[in-house]
Parts: structure tokens; C-alpha cells; sequence
């Protein structure tokens, strides 16, 4: 095993470097193109599910469980499709004994890609959006959804100027200020860099449009600038911005809650917590105490087709 990992790696080195040594002689500026989506990955053979890793909350305690297939359906065409399912129940039951301060997760991403001496990414820095194809299997039928965020509410977060808890709030859901979070279960994208920080992770909500039925799937759009970074669930005080250039695994998470404030965060202004506004709760609600559930138990239950990169929204809707 330990011999097959290396010829991966070894493998993985000399197509990078065919790759470089070709694009200097072709005097390319970029290895990337500007114009067309640039694939990440796709789920659509047994070896594509192979390169996925999942984990959750279980495997510190918790009792949230999830699993990853593959799947395969007709077209309408009769062509065949195949897929990756993405599903379990996550818990936010905090076992009793247990040193758990929160549960209620599970995820899937990439697995990374090591060559002899570091580990293969992604160069993004031409590719603004992000853009994933996806389909809800738990959706409500289309006449019971409300409407629901769109690139629209995504590109208000894309700005890094803004403060840190505003952007948290519009791009991950976290409450603030008399806010209540979404209603669970909340489904994120996750980002992770070749930075020096091994746990930090870049994560933005995956807004799946509740007026599209359960049997119908639909690609996602987030700018990449949009994404906000976050620490072991926590969203980081101090802001950096990701790092395109060596983008190393793209994931989704499945949350009861959206991750946290950091620590002291002042309240967001008023725009940035409206469309979160409670009125039927107190504003202050108690944390979870252990063997207490607040949400109990959810199943979730999502296919992802692949993701990409693309330069505009535009090429996201032709995928």
C-alpha cells in the first residue's frame, strides 16, 4: 500500500511537471484559461468516489452519521447519469459523559492529492466563482418553499472590506443581534488552502433554491471572495484572503447550527441581521446542555454531480 501511495505521488510530480515544462515553452503567462469552467472534480466513476473522504461529529463522540456513494440514473434522454449521494443524520444530542461542547455535523471533500514533495492543487486565480451541481432528494415541493438567497445575496458578501461579523452573517447565516440562525439542516461549501494554518477553512453557505423540486438539480454560484474563513468551527477575527493560487480540497458540510462568532464580536449592523430577524423567540436562548437536545435529529440527503470553477455566472449555468 504505502509503494502504491508513493507511485500516486510519483505519478502526480511528473504530470505536474510535463505540464509546467509545456506551458514555458508555449510561453504561457498562466496554466489556467480565463474563458470556460475549469473542472475541479466530478463524481461519475467508481475511482472518483474513491478520491472522496467523509467524516463527522461520530468520529469524536457525537452521534451524527453520514455515508457516500455512487449512484446512477436515467437521463430524460434514456443516456445514463452517475453521481455521488451525500447522506446520513446528523444529531445534535450531546451524549451524556461526554466532552462535547457542540455536535450536529458531517462532511465530505476531496481527498489530497501528495506528490514527492508537496501536494498537488488547484490554480483558481482565473476562475472568480465557484460553481457546484447539486440536487436536494429531502427538497418541499415547489408551491410549499419560500423563496430563497440567491448569487445575489452572495455577492453582497464578496466584499472584504466589510466587517468581520457581517460578512459572517450574510454568507454563512450565523446569528447576531436578536438574529436567529436558518432552520437546520444547513448545507455549506467548504474551501481549503495550501496555507500555513492546517485547520483554517474557507466556508460559505450552499443555498440550495427551495422553489426547485426534489427531483430536479441545480448548479450554484458563490464567489470565491465571498467565502469567510473559519477555525474549527469558529469564525476567525482576523480575516485573510484565500489563497487561489493552491486551492488543495473543496467539500460540503451538513450543520444544526452555522459555526460561531469569534469570541467579544460585536453585533452586526442592522441590514446584515433583518432577513434573520426572530420574532416568534425570546432573543437570548440557552446553549445546549449535555443529554439536552435542541434540534434532536435530522436526515439530509444531497447529490452532487461535480464542481467547477468558472469565470462568470454565465458559464456556471451552462455546466
Amino acid at each position: 500500500m504505502a509503494w502504491a501511495r508513493w507511485g500516486q505521488a510519483l505519478q502526480r510530480s511528473m504530470a505536474a511537471l510535463r505540464s509546467e515544462s509545456a506551458r514555458i515553452m508555449r510561453m504561457e503567462v498562466t496554466s489556467e484559461r480565463t474563458e470556460g469552467a475549469q473542472l475541479l472534480y466530478r463524481l461519475a466513476t467508481p475511482q472518483d468516489a474513491a478520491q472522496v473522504a467523509t467524516g463527522s461529529d461520530s468520529d469524536i463522540g457525537g452521534l451524527s452519521r453520514c455515508q457516500f456513494s455512487l449512484e446512477s440514473e436515467a437521463r430524460d434522454d434514456g443516456a445514463p447519469r452517475t453521481f455521488g449521494r451525500f447522506y446520513g443524520t446528523i444529531s445534535s444530542h450531546i451524549p451524556r459523559g461526554s466532552r462535547l461542547e457542540r455536535s450536529g455535523y458531517a462532511a465530505f471533500r476531496n481527498v489530497k492529492r501528495p506528490r514527492l514533495f508537496s501536494v498537488e492543487g488547484w490554480d483558481t486565480t482565473m476562475h472568480p466563482y465557484l460553481a457546484i451541481k447539486v440536487r436536494n432528494r429531502l427538497a418541499r415541493a415547489a408551491e410549499e418553499a419560500p423563496p430563497s438567497a440567491s448569487l445575489r445575496a452572495a455577492l453582497q458578501t464578496q466584499d472584504g472590506t466589510g466587517s468581520t461579523v457581517a460578512r459572517a452573517v450574510e454568507a454563512l447565516g450565523c446569528s447576531t443581534g436578536g438574529a436567529a440562525a436558518p432552520t437546520p439542516p444547513l448545507f455549506y461549501v467548504n474551501v481549503q488552502t495550501d496555507g500555513p494554518v492546517t485547520t483554517d477553512l474557507y466556508q460559505h453557505r450552499l443555498q440550495l433554491d427551495e422553489r426547485v423540486g426534489p427531483g430536479e438539480w441545480q448548479t450554484i454560484t458563490i464567489p470565491l471572495d465571498a467565502f469567510v474563513l473559519t477555525n474549527t468551527g469558529v469564525v476567525s477575527d482576523m480575516q485573510v484572503s484565500m489563497l487561489r493560487e493552491k486551492v488543495l480540497t473543496v467539500g460540503v458540510s451538513v450543520l444544526m447550527e452555522p459555526p460561531q462568532l469569534p469570541a467579544g464580536a460585536a453585533p452586526a449592523p442592522e441590514p446584515a441581521v433583518r432577513a434573520l430577524r426572530r420574532t416568534d423567540a425570546a432573543p437570548d436562548e440557552a446553549p445546549p446542555v449535555r443529554g439536552h437536545k435542541r434540534h434532536g435529529s435530522l436526515p439530509f440527503d444531497l447529490d452532487v454531480a461535480g464542481v467547477w470553477v468558472v469565470a462568470t455566472p454565465t458559464e456556471a449555468a451552462r455546466l
